[in-house]
């Protein structure tokens, strides 16, 4: 039999549900009118109550054997810290607008990765909503939401959450993300949310005092594996599963980014991937709208994008970070931001026609030249990772130049996969995302300090003591308005994601139809699209280090047609058709249009 867990609002009633073997009695103890109230345990270790004075936003918690006082593990709120009281949530007391709302479909996907904390001055869900028109200007249709699950302290990335079915109360309360969600709705946008269901933070978590929800036998960088697949595992696979499907209904999401999924490590016949995937799919079966559900693993595998049901699909779509790291190799030589090799242009070569570079968890090279589905990838060129793991948060126009990023935008924006933004990049904002952290917990607090120093000595130098765990961290991290930034960049890409909404419509750029061609000699990288309707389409990029002296000249190359879009014009250039040969400079693209 399958248990809710947490709470439930149902005919002026609460009932509340927690698995905790390990747990000889657990009472419900409320806030308001300070109570006790035992709870009922079956045998396998499910306690329950059903009481009627608890109202939308009391606090409450649970005494565990009458010693110590614990927060409930599938809270959907927090009243203050990871450590105390949590606040009951009455989902349908929410009055949405946007209740014809059928979603966005994946062929259609521009996705812009945010951090609700950083993303404006105020950091909070209503505050981003302010900002939301003009992600409608560039052409965005989906905003991901880096987690919001509730960590421990003042700011966080979100991968350090503790309380995974709740939202972190510094942005404001569950309330508030629904009115962020609903007015994205409101406005054509579609909303998806980062989760991680691989490991919990480091500070607040009390899981194991309720349960074995750990195991030993296998370890996470994070510490103790999940208990997936062990004895007593069915209500941890179950707690996860219903997790997916919490955020899913009750904040009417578009859809789940399952973070770091090569670290759920699983033996059953049904990985616990695929179950969470199949919960949020026969979800998906009961509502009329789209809902997406991408995987991180960076790297192609084949079978997390495999059937699990009759009406759906297991993973939309996985992160692919392989085109995004060969080109970061080109752009700042020896920077390694990731524990796997990559070879400049004679890689990135490879990751275009493959789509990828690597494959599998552990890592396995592909270099077979077999072409993935491209629809099933999720490509950017930076994102929270890339920019957040370099020690001076610096972003691709900083590590390289504005040439290079405009034209490795263009190669991005122009291929078949579903293409990633992420905040401030589409105006080079020099406003670093650091790494920060807010822990209380000493001994949290000096790994956290030591594991950074470790990584890149030399870089981390040049911050001048700034840690972490420092506010100036988080608050230097901060996005300022688009107005500040570079406008030509902007132009940039809000053209080059118009152009590539009307081909596709118009099914010029799909994979289908792609050729991929490159001069390594040259630094020269095209995509060509062809079909009998709409004609050709190339895409030239030039991408070389700026550094380079060597690599200054020009090169001819022959392509027919007229110019849409030069990234060295910041617009729409007309040129005559019959005109064939021309000149490419590095770092520089080039989109043009035959239609013969």
């Amino acid at each position: 039999m399958q248990h809710q867990f947490g709470h439930r609002f149902e005919n002026g009633k609460v009932t509340f549900r927690v698995w905790a073997p390990k747990c000889k009695t657990l009472d419900l103890e409320t806030k308001k009118e300070p109570t006790f109230r035992s709870m009922q345990r079956d045998e396998d270790g499910w306690f329950e109550i059903t009481v009627d004075d608890v109202q939308h936003a009391d606090a409450y918690r649970f005494c565990i054997d009458g010693e110590r006082s614990r927060p409930d593990p599938a809270a959907h709120a927090f009243e203050s810290s990871v450590h105390d009281w949590n606040l009951a949530v009455d989902h349908a007391q929410f009055d949405w607008r946007s209740n014809d709302w059928k979603g966005i479909e994946k062929r259609d996907l521009i996705i812009y990765e945010l951090h609700i904390g950083t993303f404006t001055k105020e950091g909070t869900f209503l505050s981003a909503i302010e900002r939301v028109d003009e992600l409608v200007e560039l052409g965005i249709t989906a905003i991901e939401i880096l987690p919001v699950a509730q960590c421990p302290g003042r700011w966080n990335w979100g991968y350090d959450g503790v309380g995974i079915y709740a939202t972190q109360n510094t942005y404001g309360s569950p309330d508030d993300f629904k009115t962020f969600v609903d007015a994205c709705h409101q406005k054509g946008v579609a909303v998806i949310l980062d989760v991680v269901f691989n490991h919990l933070g480091p500070e607040g978590n009390y899981l194991s005092e309720f349960a074995p929800f750990f195991t030993k036998k296998r370890k996470t960088p994070w510490g103790d594996a999940l208990n997936f697949d062990g004895k007593h595992s069915q209500p941890v696979r179950e707690f996860m599963a219903q997790c997916g499907v919490h955020w899913i209904e009750n904040y009417r999401l578009d859809g789940l980014r399952v973070d770091a999924v090569h670290f759920m490590f699983d033996d059953s016949d049904l990985p616990i991937s695929m179950a969470v995937t199949k919960a949020v799919d026969d979800y998906a079966a009961t509502v009329d709208r789209h809902i997406h559900l991408i995987g991180e693993t960076n790297v192609r595998n084949a079978s997390l994008t495999k059937g699990t049901s009759s009406h759906g699909t297991g993973f939309d779509a996985v992160w692919s970070d392989g085109m995004m790291h060969c080109v970061l190799s080109i752009g700042q030589p020896g920077l390694d931001l990731c524990h796997r090799d990559h070879d400049g242009a004679t890689d990135l070569q490879l990751a275009i026609q493959q789509g990828f570079l690597y494959e599998n968890f552990p890592y396995e090279r592909h270099d077979r030249g077999a072409r993935a589905d491209l629809d099933s990838f999720v490509i950017g060129f930076q994102n929270h990772d890339t920019v957040g793991n370099h020690p001076l948060g610096h972003r691709i126009h900083q590590l390289a130049s504005r040439e290079f990023q405009m034209a490795s935008a263009a190669l991005y924006l122009m291929y078949p996969a579903i293409p990633m933004i992420f905040m401030g990049e589409e105006f080079a904002s020099d406003d670093p995302f650091l790494f920060f952290v807010d822990f209380n917990d000493s001994w949290v607090r000096d790994g956290v300090e030591k594991g950074r120093a470790a990584e890149f000595p030399e870089l981390n130098a040049k911050l001048d003591g700034l840690s972490p765990l420092s506010p100036k961290s988080f608050r230097q991290s901060k996005l300022r308005p688009h107005a500040d930034g570079d406008a030509g960049m902007r132009t940039w890409y809000r053209d080059l994601i118009g152009l590539r909404k009307k081909l596709r419509r118009e099914g010029l750029i799909c994979q289908s139809v792609l050729n991929v061609e490159s001069r390594i000699e040259d630094d020269l990288f095209l995509l060509h699209y062809e079909n009998q309707s709409s004609g050709r389409l190339s895409v030239a990029t030039r991408l070389a280090w700026p550094g380079s002296s060597d690599k200054k000249a020009a090169i001819e190359i022959d392509l027919p047609g007229e110019i849409l879009l030069d990234s060295e014009s910041n617009g729409v250039l007309k040129s005559n058709q019959e005109k064939s040969v021309r000149q490419i400079n590095v770092n520089q693209t080039l989109i043009l249009h035959d239609p013969a």
